[in-house]
């Protein structure tokens, strides 16, 4: 299945978005359909077989201009067997042949096993790859040819050792024996393996199937199987094409540039066949354009157009898709500008020829007006009042009939807001005019006919009032939105030589005044690439996603992170593109850049909490659809009732409005059923939930908070307990010294000591290795990484599973042996270290560092992995303050867990320790299982790492760390982008929950508000109140129907109003649970339905918190106390 993302614009109400959906789902192929009104985007997923011009063709049948924004299609895995090959130049022949492919993302064959792995796009079909194949001169027959599903990774894998094709059998088995692997291509010339898997396996644990078949095995690189970290799609537009130029040979050296290029997947060329540069304005349609897809890995920006642009001198190539480029549309569309534009200038325009037309309306019978006949049946009152009124209503009120003349062409279908306003107006309209025309037929001389252009005009005035403010109302609820679009970088500047880069530094390392005078160029930010080392002056935006190389600054990430204060950054600190540099100079090494930056991955996921509807969005789209040929009926049938009322069943007794009226009982009943058309409002149900989810999830980023979807902020309601992983979650996933101990080294001084294991451990990767090497520089005063230790070391050796050791000599020109591992090497070095070691903790549960220096056993360090500052704040805050029910998942073993959860203040029955990463999932379908599925117990898993991913795919909602891996953060419904030194803050978990529910909420109101409406304001103007004289005139329904959508946009508006909980370390004054005595013990582990059902977070139980909690805080009634109290 391919997904397309279109921008569609004219949208302007619920009925709207429903009627685009309805009519792409009418189309066979379409297996799912989401349209967003404030983003204006429609996401649709479909077969091959529909393509993109189709749903646009749909799109504009319904009335409205749509343009195909992109469009990506999954790709395929298809497994080849191939006969004849006889050496590895035939292998190679084949890959070459199959990779030249346009379409072809990757392919590899197995001279041993005769077999091939092609990962294509649906667009390259089978036959393509047989053909080529047997092009080479080989047979080949199709083994399998099937989509790669969206939540498979690919791994690949270099191993080491293999010698024969048994050994490439061996490892292809024990693979193809795992029910979580489905596509495995070893090769043995390349030492290669290709491993199509799903997230219930890690990369590490291929690793291990393999070494376990006696092969050493390392993770080369692991990624979504669709490419799409690494595939990007840059549209270019063709210049200075003439009548002079040869189109066939330009084509022929595009083509032929692009075949030979490394990286380029596949290409679209599209040049104008009769030589000249047409492009449609009004549509945006580039002829001359050129479509690449390519590997951001392999192949950079500057260098495909560098090389596009040298194929001939006179032709140009430019991207049309840039990053600034779209920002600035999209800040457009979210702004609201031209809308805005229109209908204040249409309220102005006609409020200046309206009001006339009103008073004039209104003081047509006086003599004055009696008096001027053009001739017997036609005054000039009524003709002054049908000229300013056919402006109104042809110039002015184009729009409406735009929308109705769509509306006749499809049948009656697609009906929307404006198709009830066009009626109003137009009824009101003819209705005149046929007035005029009786007039003129009967040669009437007493009085001007009855007419009702003021009812028209005042329509139009309403309107466009209403629609003004409800667009200004609209820009305003997506501003978290476009402030991140503002964020984005339009410009940056590139040291030109990195090969001599270190050099420069090196040399001015002292001096950054030298540092601006590196040669530099100053190019688009949607030219920079990986790698590339960008300068950032003080208060310049950062380009792109980097690592600092140069300098020390403070970095303003408020917009980005919620972090208020700037942040302290220096060399080798990971710096986000957008942020804001502060007072100093420094450079960054791009690690991701454009479209895969972090902003725009941000902006992406806003966006697309928009397009991703809940449920209860989809109802409201459903009713919308559905509500104007409902009301157009209820206005139909009104006329009627009330027409066969007055004129059959009880002329005589009748209310007293038509017997007040001097225009009589018909005009009543018009105007009557023109009200009910007028008043009816299809937009307030369809703004209810996009206006809050666009400014819940604005709101969210504002506080480090991304919420992917609409229907992730309802499931947020059912949550009740919140499990976590342990490292890099509730810990930094850092070691860190806890204390440590010297003995026997009265020779040594402390100085020296922290000298010769830091030099030792300063050659080792391992994470114990870097904790100690960082404590080391802490004790010495080496305050900058650059420092270095005053030893000079050789013969260093790491000792596999044991530790390190080396000859370390001090300055002094002593030299010592120093080991330092765990306690296995003490135990294999001598028997007498132990006896001398009478010190160690055996029972200690954090990882233990011995020392020794000239085989004696001179100390040990104890390191830990470092609890998060707030995390024991936080989950208090959630445990007993919020009633979630806790709990902990972790590899870790039991004793070391206990811990953990102990300084937590996570009970030991809500720990599960020692589970392996494949059978995280199968704790929260256990917890399901037990506690009544689904509809009885909603699950938040938290987590960071490639392991937790099957985690947070199973759980109800799964966040993640934006300081964990990529394939985690994929696999999250939300993702935690706030904290302090690049360390994602849990309290973004409880902003997280907060937000969720006080939008949800408010989207519950909000579909209250506009049913409540709805059903009253409709009985009224149908006339149900007439016996007690209440009426609603038609201009009073319009300013009714233009406040309730309003109405509604400012209710959601009150989001950004909403704080959430400051939760820091040391927040809490005095023992909540000591004190309120209200924290039911229940276990995770072991606890039944029955005892769940007793404490489970609901309505009640939070009820009974917070009035426990206003009891307590009664001694200590603090504004921020008050603001941590459960919402209601």
């Amino acid at each position: 299945m391919s997904e397309s993302v279109f921008q569609v614009q004219g949208m302007t109400c619920g009925a709207c978005s429903a009627s685009v959906t309805t009519a792409l789902q009418a189309i066979a192929g379409v297996s799912d359909v989401s349209v967003s009104l404030l983003t204006e985007e429609a996401k649709v997923v479909h077969g091959p077989e529909v393509a993109p011009q189709a749903l646009v063709a749909a799109i504009e049948a319904c009335g409205f201009d749509a343009t195909l924004s992109k469009t990506h299609t999954p790709l395929v895995n298809t497994v080849v067997s191939i006969k004849g090959m006889t050496c590895g130049a035939c292998s190679a022949s084949i890959t070459e042949a199959l990779n030249a492919i346009p379409g072809v993302d990757q392919a590899s064959v197995s001279l041993v096993t005769e077999s091939g792995l092609v990962r294509h796009s649906a667009a390259v079909s089978t036959a393509q790859i047989v053909s080529t194949v047997e092009d080479c001169g080989f047979d080949i027959t199709i083994d399998s040819s099937k989509p790669i599903k969206k939540d498979t990774l690919h791994t690949t894998v270099a191993i080491v050792g293999m010698t024969c094709a048994s050994c490439v059998g061996s490892i292809t088995t024990a693979l193809r024996d795992n029910e979580h692997i489905s596509e495995v291509a070893v090769s043995l010339i390349t030492e290669e393996g290709s491993v199509e898997h799903t997230t219930q396996i890690t990369p590490e644990e291929i690793k291990e199937i393999i070494e376990n078949c006696g092969f050493d095995a390392r993770i080369i690189k692991s990624s979504g199987s669709s490419s799409d970290a690494e595939e990007e799609v840059v549209k270019l537009q063709i210049s200075g094409i003439d009548f002079d130029t040869d189109l066939s040979s330009l084509q022929y050296n595009v083509e032929a540039y692009l075949n030979s290029v490394n990286g380029v997947t596949s290409f679209e060329l599209t040049l104008n066949e009769s030589n000249e540069q047409v492009q449609d304005v009004e549509d945006e349609l580039v002829i001359n354009e050129l479509a690449v897809s390519f590997n951001s890995s392999i192949l950079g920006i500057r260098q495909l157009l560098h090389g596009l642009n040298e194929i001939a001198q006179e032709i140009e190539f430019t991207i049309t898709n840039s990053v600034d480029q779209s920002s600035s549309a999209q800040l457009k569309i979210l702004s609201r500008i031209k809308e805005i534009e229109y209908w204040r200038h249409n309220f102005f325009h006609s409020l200046a020829l309206g009001l006339p037309v009103v008073i004039v309306s209104h003081t047509q019978e006086i003599e004055f007006w009696k008096r001027l006949i053009i001739f017997p049946g036609l005054y000039v009152v009524s003709l002054l009042q049908m000229v300013v009124t056919v402006y109104v209503y042809l110039v002015l009120g184009k729009v409406f009939l735009k929308k109705f003349s769509q509306f006749i062409r499809n049948r009656g279908k697609n009906a929307t807001m404006d198709v009830l306003v066009c009626i109003s107006i137009s009824v009101s309209f003819m209705f005149s005019i046929l007035s005029i025309v009786f007039s003129v037929w009967k040669g009437q001389t007493i009085k001007p006919p009855i007419v009702l252009f003021d009812t028209a005009c005042m329509l139009v005035i309403f309107i466009s009032f209403g629609k003004w403010l409800e667009n200004k109302a609209k820009g305003a609820t997506s501003t978290a939105l476009s402030k991140l679009l503002s964020l984005t970088p339009t410009n940056c500047t590139i040291i030109n030589d990195t090969s001599k880069y270190d050099e420069f530094v090196q040399q001015a390392q002292h001096n950054k005044g030298e540092m601006i005078d590196l040669p530099s160029s100053n190019i688009s930010v949607d030219l920079i690439q990986p790698n590339d080392v960008a300068i950032v002056l003080p208060g310049g935006k950062v380009p792109a996603d980097g690592l600092i190389c140069f300098g020390e600054t403070d970095i303003d990430e408020s917009l980005i992170t919620g972090e208020s204060l700037p942040v302290f950054k220096t060399k080798g600190d990971y710096v986000i593109g957008g942020s804001i540099n502060g007072p100093d100079l420094i450079h960054i090494r791009v690690v991701r850049s454009g479209k895969k930056s972090q902003l725009q991955q941000i902006i992406n996921l806003v966006k697309e909490s928009q397009i991703n509807k809940a449920p209860s969005q989809g109802f409201a789209d459903y009713i919308a659809a559905r509500f104007v040929p409902g009301v157009i009926l209820l206005s139909t049938v009104t006329f009627i009732f009330w027409s066969i009322t007055c004129y059959v069943l009880h002329p005589d007794n009748l209310p007293m409005i038509f017997k007040n009226d001097d225009n009589g009982k018909f005009f009543v009943c018009l105007k009557l059923a023109i009200s009910v058309v007028v008043v009816a409002c299809p937009c307030a149900l369809g703004l209810a939930a996009p206006t809050a989810i666009m400014v819940g999830t604005g709101v969210g980023a504002s506080h480090g908070v991304l919420i992917k979807g609409g229907d992730i902020l309802e499931k947020a309601l059912s949550i009740n307990v919140i499990l976590f992983d342990k490292t890099g979650t509730v810990t930094t996933g850092e070691m860190v010294l806890n204390k440590y101990k010297m003995v026997g080294t009265s020779s040594l001084s402390e100085h020296d000591w922290w000298n010769l294991i830091g030099a030792v451990e300063a050659s080792s990767e391992h994470p114990v290795g870097r904790a100690i090497v960082r404590a080391s520089k802490e004790k010495l005063g080496l305050t900058f990484e650059e420092d270095t230790f005053s030893t000079t070391i050789s013969e260093f050796k790491a000792l596999a599973g044991l530790g390190v050791k080396a000859t370390v000599t001090l300055e002094s020109g002593k030299a010592h042996e120093i080991c330092i591992g765990n306690q296995r090497m003490i135990e294999q070095m001598s028997s007498k270290l132990l006896d001398s070691g009478a010190d160690i903790i055996e029972e200690s549960t954090n990882s233990l560092a011995y020392v020794i220096i000239d085989n004696q056993y001179c100390g040990y360090l104890e390191l830990e992995d470092e609890i998060k500052d707030n995390a024991r704040d936080v989950l208090d805050h959630l445990r007993i303050v919020e009633g979630y029910q806790v709990g902990m998942v972790t590899g870790d073993n039991r004793k070391t867990a206990a811990k953990i959860g102990k300084e937590l203040g996570i009970p030991e029955s809500n720990i599960f320790s020692e589970v392996s990463p494949i059978n995280k999932d199968k704790v929260i379908v256990d917890l399901k299982k037990r506690l009544g599925g689904d509809q009885n117990v909603g699950i938040a898993f938290v987590g960071d790492g490639i392991n937790d991913a099957p985690a947070l795919v199973q759980a109800d909602i799964g966040m993640a760390m934006s300081s964990g891996t990529d394939v985690a953060i994929e696999s999250a419904d939300i993702v935690l982008i706030g904290g302090k030194n690049g360390q994602s803050d849990l309290s973004g978990v409880l902003n997280a929950l907060k937000i969720s529910n006080a939008t949800f909420k408010r989207v519950k109101l909000n579909f209250v508000w506009a049913a409540a409406y709805n059903m009253i304001m409709l009985p009224f103007a149908m006339g149900c109140f007439l016996p007690l004289n209440l009426m609603l005139p038609p201009i009073f329904a319009g300013a009714a129907m233009a406040m309730s959508s309003i109405s509604v946009v400012v209710n959601s508006l009150m989001l950004k109003k909403m704080n959430v909980p400051l939760i820091e370390k040391g927040n809490y004054k005095y023992d909540l649970e000591r004190e309120i005595g209200m924290v039911d013990l229940f276990s995770l582990k072991s606890g039944t339905l029955q005892e769940f059902d007793m404490v489970k977070r609901n309505r009640k139980t939070r009820h009974s918190i917070r009035a426990k909690l206003r009891q307590l805080l009664g001694r200590n009634r603090t504004s921020q106390a008050y603001e941590m109290l459960p919402a209601e």
